[in-house]
């Protein structure tokens, strides 16, 4: 590597305003000399995440999310501290140099699957071996702009076209295997295409990478009785189907501005709604929504638009959903189409407004079940209304009681509407919800689907937390810290990785400060720890090199008193009387250095 790394770390960071940046994902507004906003971290709802353009940092009050902007891309994008610099070294039109550090495999990856989606495009707009592919777009009335938009491609009937293609340009197949294009030949040596005559669809993450595919095969192939209509790319490292949004990318902007984003469920609905000039349309994998899809679109919205034909409406997709709203702080709604119609169809044969009336019109999911029930029940009279009753609210039994505030709220506010509805005390309700919980008889009554577990251990002694404090902030103390203080000593698990770190660096004749440590902290919450501890070292008003004496001597100290709690313990198990009197010779000497040291 020609460029030194903490070199490049502090280039991308200092072209990298971390307003800017945040801005471009979170709404910010100015509040004195700081930026607020709503928390992407968690179901906030008044603003509490702070932006400071001075210290270059944020932090919520609520949560307790900190970092800078290396660490905002990381925790945001999911992505590694290689990659979030990658991410804003290309922002900035800083060309990095390949970087052989523990997230290369993860670059490789991408990499590969990037150069595949180019090939399939290519192949798809420019190969005589791919007409059938265009005609059949064509027969879906996708034009050629929005083809090109998303970037979808073809992938020829050969067995083994891409393994061609990869051999040619030297693509590593072991790499295309693990991204899920190729596939190990059972009976002879080599390699076999996984996705064979399909119109591919890139899948890509919220930030325009592709991580995966989705394949359609074409209705004339030969084999079409004896594969399914769609392929995806199997779970890998980039790629995880009920993790990922599709065309989420294409929709955020859009989003933003109409202030919801539209659930369906296809890769041609989605295309078609952007065609249409709907552009605030995205879909699920083939999953049902669930919690980490809505903290996804939560970064971007605070409303989401579930589209369902009026006849799978009833078929499970609305129950999920009303499980979903009671559970997460989302305004869930419900947008019914004609029945028989996806938006597809819908938007082909009767163009944009029908579909954008259906979206004006969505009802909230719980309106929306219980209009559906009451229409159901209408003429069955008192025992229609408790069906209606029970069928809804055994939805929202199956929410852990447990979850969080919202969740209650969400309840308390289901609990109102549900009586107002029905004509019924809300006490009866309450009443009937807890018969329902009770009746249940959950093995596990633990939340479901939270954030990630705690890493967080006991607190760090204050002069363990200090000393990082110190180097972090005044990395020329390192050198000496290096002799005082020996990694081992450093009781707490994380500072004893942060210190370890920076010795290490000192050791290697690199400049051992923040900036190139951070490719050595491979968990986005010890580094915001570590910018955390920075920040409050170069805030402190104290004498750094008085700090630092003061330091030494608590560790001196503590030293002092383990080695004395070591002998009284070893006076306690002594069975030989000289042995015991050496030792308390011993200890009487290290009270009286001691003594005297405090003296002077």
């Amino acid at each position: 590597m020609t460029k030194d790394r903490a070199v490049l770390t502090r280039q991308v960071k200092e072209a990298s305003d971390i307003v800017a940046v945040i801005g471009g994902f979170v709404p910010l507004k100015p509040a004195g000399m700081r930026y607020v906003g709503l928390c992407p971290f968690h179901n906030d709802h008044r603003p509490s995440f702070n932006v400071d353009p001075k210290w270059q940092n944020y932090r919520c009050w609520a949560c307790g999310k900190t970092g800078d902007v290396f660490t905002f891309l990381q925790e945001y994008e999911k992505v590694s501290f290689i990659e979030a610099r990658a991410m804003l070294a290309q922002r900035a039109g800083i060309a990095l140099d390949g970087d052989q550090g523990p997230n290369q495999e993860r670059m490789q990856q991408l990499e590969a699957i990037r150069w595949a989606a180019e090939l399939y495009q290519n192949c798809l707009l420019e190969l005589p071996i791919a007409e059938r592919a265009r005609r059949y777009l064509g027969e879906r009335k996708l034009t050629g702009e929005t083809i090109r938009k998303f970037g979808l491609g073809f992938a020829p009937g050969t067995w083994d076209w891409l393994v061609q293609q990869a051999g040619r340009s030297n693509q590593p197949f072991d790499v295309l295997e693990k991204v899920g294009l190729i596939s190990p030949r059972s009976v002879d040596a080599g390699w076999y295409d996984r996705f064979r005559d399909r119109v591919m669809f890139p899948i890509k993450d919220s930030s325009g990478r592709v991580i995966g595919f989705g394949g359609r095969i074409l209705p004339d192939a030969p084999n079409i009785d004896r594969e399914p209509k769609y392929y995806n790319t199997p779970e890998s490292p980039l790629f995880s189907k009920s993790d990922v949004i599709y065309g989420l990318d294409q929709a955020r902007a859009a989003a933003a501005g109409v202030g919801y984003l539209a659930v369906v469920e296809g890769y041609t609905d989605v295309l078609m709604a952007h065609q249409f000039g709907v552009p605030q349309v995205v879909a699920t994998m083939g999953t049902a929504m669930n919690a980490r899809h809505i903290q996804q679109l939560r970064r971007y919205v605070q409303r989401v638009i579930l589209v369902f034909d009026a006849d799978a409406g009833g078929k499970g997709g609305v129950d999920r959903a009303l499980e979903v709203f009671v559970r997460e702080n989302v305004d869930l709604a419900i947008a019914s189409l004609p029945a028989g119609l996806d938006p597809c169809d819908l938007l082909v044969q009767q163009g944009a407004e029908p579909f954008k009336r259906a979206l004006e019109s969505a009802v909230n999911a719980l309106d929306f079940k219980l209009n559906q029930m009451l229409e159901l029940e209408r003429v069955n009279g008192i025992q229609g209304q408790m069906r209606v009753l029970n069928a809804v609210l055994a939805i929202v039994a199956a929410v852990p009681e447990g979850a969080n505030a919202e969740a209650q709220q969400k309840r308390e506010l289901v609990v109102n509407r549900i009586a107002h509805q029905l004509g019924l005390s809300e006490r009866r309700v309450w009443e009937r919800l807890g018969e329902l919980r009770s009746s249940r008889r959950e093995p596990d009554s633990r939340p479901a689907e939270t954030s990630q577990p705690s890493t967080s251990s006991a607190p760090a002694l204050p002069h363990e937390r200090e000393w990082i404090e110190l180097l972090l902030a005044e990395p020329s103390l390192v050198s000496k810290a290096r002799v005082e203080v020996p990694v081992d000593e450093m009781q707490h698990p994380g500072l004893r990785k942060i210190l370890d770190g920076l010795y290490s660096l000192y050791d290697a004749g690199e400049t051992p400060d923040l900036d190139a440590l951070r490719t050595r902290l491979d968990h986005p919450a010890l580094a915001s720890k570590a910018l955390e501890l920075q920040h409050t070292g170069r805030t402190s008003p104290a004498d750094r090199n008085d700090w630092f004496a003061q330091l030494c001597a608590a560790f001196r100290s503590r030293r002092e008193q383990n080695s004395r709690e070591k002998l009284r313990g070893d006076l306690t198990t002594a069975t030989d009387h000289d042995a015991a009197i050496e030792l308390l010779r011993r200890l009487r000497d290290g009270q009286a250095d001691s003594d005297s040291k405090r003296a002077g």
